[in-house]
């Protein structure tokens, strides 16, 4: 499955991944997410398909930059 790699800004610790990971685990094609909470890198698994755009808008609504 293709991966991509996203930075992602305002990540504070493991309850602000977690929320992340919900969140954007519930998009549809989005099979899995892991949340480097050190750095801010996001990698998503997902379907062909997948809308980064998508992702970093919900990432926005969120309270997160992307």
């Amino acid at each position: 499955m293709p991966q991509t790699l996203i930075n992602i800004g305002g990540i504070s610790g493991k309850a602000d991944a977690e929320k992340l990971v919900d969140a954007g685990e519930a998009l549809n094609g989005v099979k899995l997410i892991n949340v480097n909470i050190n750095d801010g890198r996001v990698v998503i698994t997902h379907e062909a398909g997948f809308d980064v755009e998508t992702f970093k808008k919900l990432a926005a609504d969120l309270g997160f930059s992307a």
